[in-house]
Order: structure tokens, then C-alpha cells, then sequence
């Protein structure tokens, strides 16, 4: 039986492949913002406060800082009082991340907290104290909500709690996610792995 006779493209390709491009389109449906919003609303009501702490933590090795330590004791903070924190890295992997501020991640200790309480200002206050009261000397304080937050609610509640127990404290609510994050497409293609569909094959 003849084999079928070889397409020229196709044997210039296998005889020059740096000629030819390797690209792959591939369609994803997009999250829209209100089924986002949606779905982070109703995270208690299905239990999944464990996968959003997981997606949150992701999302802070993507956006942030890649040297996270998660917390590996009970749930709510473990014996730790913090839900991620940094660890230690040399100078010269930092200088390889192309996301946060590589010099200071590296060094510093960070400390991350993780809520899906629909009373976030309660919460984060609560957390801020219980990390500060571990005398371990964090540098920086991260509280990521599934709430939203408006802008002004959320300065206050930073400048107090920084000016209260002098460590700077940042609150990251759910429309700085879907809206303004520099890599909008990464945050929704870990939304869509990480929250709304995991699977240990992606």
C-alpha cells in the first residue's frame, strides 16, 4: 500500500522547523465579572472557604511574591495565626521574579490572611492583632477578602490598623482581582483552575 505523498510545507517543517511558528490558539470562555461575583458571594453557603484560602494563595505567589509558606495546621489561621507568610530566598533567585517587589519578598517577612467572612471589618482587625501578637516581627500584613470593598472603607481601615500597630497592612478585596490586577487573563485563568473548577489534571 502507498503511503500518501508528503505535503512540501510539511517537509520544509521537519527539515527547517525554527522556520515555522509553534503557536496554538486555544478558546477559553471568559468569566464574566457577575458570575465571578456571584460565585464569590456564595463560597460559605457550598463550604469552599478551604479552595478559596487555595486560590488566594496562588494568587499572591502569581501577583505578589512566589515564596510562600501556606500554613499545614487547622483551618482558620492554624497554630501559626497566619494563613501564608514569606520566607527567606538569596538575591539571586529574587532577581529572577518579574512580579511584586522581588528585593523586599525576599528579605522581608510577610504575613497573609485569608477570609471569606461576609463581616470583613471585624475579621480583619481580629487577624491583624492576632499576627502582630506573635512577635515575629512582619514587615508587611496582607488581608484578602471575597468581600467587596469600597476604596475609602478600605483606606480607613488600613490607615488604622497601620498607624495602631505600626505595620503597614494592605486589604485586597474581590474587584482588585477582576479588575486591577496587571494580568487580568492570569487571574481569570486561575480563577477558572483554581476556584471555580478545580481538577488535579490542570
Amino acid at each position: 500500500m502507498e503511503s500518501a505523498p508528503i505535503k512540501p510545507s510539511d517537509f520544509m517543517r521537519a527539515r527547517r522547523p525554527e522556520l515555522y511558528s509553534d503557536t496554538v490558539f486555544v478558546d477559553e470562555p471568559a468569566l464574566s465579572r457577575s458570575l465571578f461575583e456571584f460565585h464569590l458571594d456564595t463560597l460559605t453557603q457550598r463550604k469552599e472557604e478551604i479552595r478559596f484560602e487555595h486560590f488566594c494563595r496562588i494568587l499572591a505567589e502569581k501577583e505578589l511574591c512566589p515564596n510562600l509558606l501556606p500554613q499545614t495546621g487547622p483551618t482558620g489561621g492554624g497554630d501559626s495565626k497566619t494563613d501564608a507568610e514569606t520566607y527567606p530566598v538569596a538575591n539571586s533567585i529574587a532577581d529572577l521574579w518579574y512580579v511584586g517587589d522581588p528585593s523586599s519578598a525576599a528579605q522581608e517577612r510577610w504575613a497573609f490572611a485569608f477570609s471569606a467572612k461576609k463581616d470583613w471589618r471585624p475579621k480583619v482587625k481580629s487577624d491583624v492583632e492576632k499576627i502582630v501578637a506573635t512577635g515575629r516581627g512582619y514587615s508587611l500584613i496582607y488581608f484578602m477578602t471575597n468581600q467587596s470593598v469600597p476604596d475609602r472603607k478600605r483606606a480607613e481601615i488600613e490607615d488604622e490598623l497601620s498607624l495602631q500597630w505600626q505595620v503597614p497592612v494592605r486589604i485586597l478585596a474581590r474587584i482588585a482581582w477582576h479588575t486591577s490586577m496587571p494580568y487580568v487573563w492570569r487571574v481569570n485563568q486561575l480563577l477558572q483552575t483554581k476556584l471555580l473548577h478545580p481538577s488535579p489534571f490542570h
